[in-house]
């Protein structure tokens, strides 16, 4: 197995990362609602939107002479997302699917630009990147979520080392890798945005998963689960069955995710 399968990964993943954004709203959401400060009347662009826990809030706050629109490329995702603007009564968002290399938008056309551990799945960042800023209208931003070095750690690990050990020829390709150096981030962002000045807030979040079956929901909910797309059923039940006992026998509930914030204001003129 090679490469990262982002469609197939989140397809499957769908349910699992809705449970894992309705558990951990504090992690995610509204970190990223904060620095997107939405306002009346605003018009959002979110690209990849996930289950859409996040755009639904900022469509909400945006109001009825706001507008969002949400891009995915899993079709389930986008279903999710769908119910839950339903269920939270927001009419003004429109949902595409659409893969993220692919999907166009107007330039210069949104007061807010976001995209939340997105970026690294797009196969040239440096391109997405600038087709993202070149969306944003003056005096707009640009905000963007990233993983840092320590995604679900203890626990990644260890579901990785099994993976290994019970799947041939399983290579480990980790895309946000690319996106974790701050260091390169800010240099790209600046040369993108033509040395705009860029925001980094780095967090370190421990994640409470309270029982054995938690921590496997939450590393199926997440990039992990591209790992066991080419598994046997036999060989995934194992896994799950022997990294649970790690759980139960370490007293491990709970794992440590870091994120990167970043913001770019564009000029107002």
């Amino acid at each position: 197995m090679t490469g990262f399968d982002s469609h197939g990964t989140f397809q499957k993943a769908a349910n699992e990362y809705t449970k894992i954004q309705n558990d951990f709203p504090k992690v995610i959401r509204d970190p990223l609602l904060a620095d997107m400060a939405v306002k009346e009347g605003d018009r959002i662009l979110d690209l990849p939107c996930g289950t859409g826990d996040s755009i639904v809030k900022a469509a909400e706050l945006a109001g009825p002479t706001g507008h969002a629109l949400a891009i995915d490329v899993s079709p389930s995702m986008i279903e999710e997302a769908k119910e839950n603007a339903e269920a939270a009564g927001v009419k003004n968002i429109q949902f595409l699917v659409e893969d993220m290399d692919k999907a166009q938008f107007d330039a210069a056309a949104y007061d807010i630009v976001v995209s939340a551990n997105g970026p690294f799945f797009a196969s040239d960042l440096k391109a997405f990147l600038v087709k993202m800023w070149g969306a944003v209208k003056p005096g707009g931003k640009l905000v963007l979520m990233t993983l840092g070095r320590n995604f679900l750690t203890p626990i990644s690990g260890v579901f990785l080392d099994l993976a290994q050990n019970k799947t041939e020829d399983l290579q480990v390709s980790i895309p946000w890798r690319t996106t974790e150096d701050i260091l390169f981030l800010k240099t790209l962002l600046e040369e993108v945005t033509h040395k705009k000045r860029v925001k980094i807030t780095h967090r370190d979040v421990v994640m409470d998963h309270k029982t054995a079956d938690g921590g496997w929901n939450l590393l199926m909910g997440t990039a992990f689960r591209n790992y066991t797309l080419e598994m046997s059923p036999e060989n995934q039940a194992e896994i799950e069955a022997e990294i649970k006992e790690w759980m139960q026998t370490n007293r491990q509930f709970s794992a440590t995710c870091s994120f990167n914030n970043i913001i770019v204001t564009k000029d107002a003129t």
